[in-house]
């Protein structure tokens, strides 16, 4: 299970039904017609049908909760795109309660899971990010390996990516929000993450949405509560597929390359990749403390060990970076050569 989305903690006090009708206060309307509107009524109506309530005695409530939710998604172009897209792909829409975060998606089991408690207006920005997650396994290559078959380094250099990119949507959601559901932006106005300014600060700046997305998908990188604790997790699974392995005398792990140019394809603004592979193999976004290094070159090495084989090594090409985010050194001898491979899918 991914935890992909913090909840802020001044939200989980927050009730689900008390807060909708004070959250819409104010709202904006704005209507459609014709073809454009019976599409959008249709993506409304296949998206509440997959919703699964928590329970029967909850259902009429959760139901009614999850349908103000995607009508209000639906007021913004980043939303429609996002749930049309959806719409499409046939995952099941859950609600979970007891989560200490906004929410996460199983690509494997089509499934989006949602904390309803989170507050209505965080809770619309997790359906959009939990939404992309699922529309980037759509585009991911086929025959692509599961993240246990990665070498350690690309492994955490996707999965970083395809958070960097869900939150990048998520902003431009929050952002077109400005006027249309002003509690959205202004609340995460007052989180101030690094994702959000660099969205609205490039978007003031140039009004060009695609430079905006380049700005926040970097943006995450400098986030240092965000990299640390997905790092921590990236341990933790590489401890848990290294015991799964010599347990089940399963010697596939950490073996597949997965290169940059790949992992972009599943990133997308406007239908087209947005970064360069380059941006994912250098500077901090290819950084990891020495102390988190060494601890998975060495649950690596054991499991190598374990089976006679040469262990995967990626890891040791990435920059080093200090606790408090700050890259210091910078393997580029190893750095050139991925960075001149990375249009060529080699390492």
């Amino acid at each position: 299970m991914i935890v992909l989305t913090t909840v802020p903690a001044e939200k989980k006090e927050e009730k689900k039904t008390t807060s909708v009708a004070e959250f819409l206060k104010g709202v904006v309307k704005k209507y459609v017609c014709g073809y454009q509107a019976r599409k959008e009524e249709k993506t409304k109506k296949t998206l509440k049908q997959a919703f699964v309530a928590s329970s029967f005695a909850e259902r009429r409530d959760e139901t009614e909760l999850f349908g103000e939710a995607i009508d209000n998604i639906m007021k913004t172009s980043t939303g429609r795109e996002t749930m049309t897209a959806l719409s499409k792909l046939g995952y099941s829409f859950h609600f979970d309660s007891g989560m200490d975060c906004g929410g996460y998606c199983l690509p494997g089991k089509k499934k989006v899971v949602v904390n309803s408690t989170c507050g209505f207006g965080f809770m619309l920005e997790t359906i959009v990010h939990e939404g992309t997650h699922a529309i980037q396994k759509s585009l991911e290559k086929e025959n692509a390996p599961d993240y246990c078959d990665m070498k350690a380094a690309d492994m955490i250099r996707c999965r970083r990516a395809i958070e960097a990119d869900a939150c990048a949507h998520q902003m431009a959601f929050v952002y077109e929000c400005k006027d249309v559901l002003p509690a959205v932006y202004n609340s995460a106005r007052e989180r101030g993450n690094p994702m959000f300014a660099a969205y609205v600060g490039e978007m003031e700046k140039s009004g060009d949405g695609k430079k905006a997305m380049q700005a926040s998908f970097a943006a995450w990188y400098e986030y240092d509560h965000y990299i640390d604790g997905y790092d921590k997790n990236y341990k933790k699974h590489i401890r848990n597929w290294s015991e799964w392995g010599k347990k089940n005398n399963c010697d596939l792990c950490f073996m597949q390359d997965y290169p940059a140019k790949d992992v972009l394809k599943m990133c997308r603004y406007n239908g087209s990749v947005y970064m360069k592979p380059e941006f994912l193999n250098k500077g901090k976004a290819f950084s990891i403390t020495e102390k988190d290094r060494q601890e998975i070159h060495d649950t690596i090495r054991r499991y190598a060990g374990a089976f006679g084989i040469r262990a995967d090594s990626s890891i040791l090409t990435m920059n080093g970076r200090t606790p408090d985010g700050k890259v210091v050194s910078e393997n580029k001898s190893v750095n050139a050569a991925v960075v001149a491979k990375a249009g060529r899918g080699g390492r």
